[in-house]
């Protein structure tokens, strides 16, 4: 035996477990789709400025107000999720799930877009949406990837949660015996 640990007493490294590989993917993917939904809701708000009017409707502004938020929400979250508790954790990922349901939910009512009409005429849309037709792709991806970050926000949430709640059967206990 050479140092203080047995051959099998030896603790498991940390970047050998499973667990660390599915939040270190789970985290990475969460940065991925953050950065590109806050690179396209950026772009939008840019072009459209402060004003209303260069906007197909107020609900699609606030709603591009909602998705930034949000998407400088989990940046921040990301870079301090190793320093606070689980359940904090678990709890922040409840919150940004809302968040990214709330504006996926919202684009997915206030939009015309789907990924099949962007090929169509800008005629074919309401005259509100018709000079917006040209950001089509850029609406179903934003939205597109608000959902894919509500999903990924859920899975991290419940994952967390199963790592924080553990079940195991304990020795010497029978619920028979009286």
């Amino acid at each position: 035996m050479a140092g203080k640990y047995g051959e099998k007493d030896a603790p498991i490294s940390t970047y050998k477990t499973k667990k660390f590989w599915l939040y270190a993917c789970a985290f990475a993917l969460l940065f991925g789709l953050t950065g590109a939904e806050l690179g396209l809701v950026s772009d939008l708000l840019h072009e459209g400025g402060n004003s209303e009017t260069n906007y197909p409707s107020a609900e699609f502004k606030h709603d591009l107000g909602i998705l930034l938020f949000t998407s400088i929400a989990s940046l921040l979250y990301i870079i301090g999720h190793a320093f606070i508790s689980m359940g904090l954790n678990i709890f922040v990922n409840f919150v940004l799930a809302v968040f990214w349901g709330t504006g996926a939910g919202v684009l997915f009512h206030v939009s015309p877009f789907e990924s099949f009409t962007c090929d169509k005429p800008s005629s074919s849309f309401s005259p509100n949406w018709a000079v917006y037709s040209d950001h089509c792709a850029r609406v179903v991806a934003m939205q597109g990837i608000a959902w894919a970050l509500w999903g990924l926000s859920i899975i991290l949430m419940f994952g967390m949660l199963l790592h924080l709640v553990e079940f195991k059967a304990r020795k010497n206990v029978s619920m028979y015996k009286v």
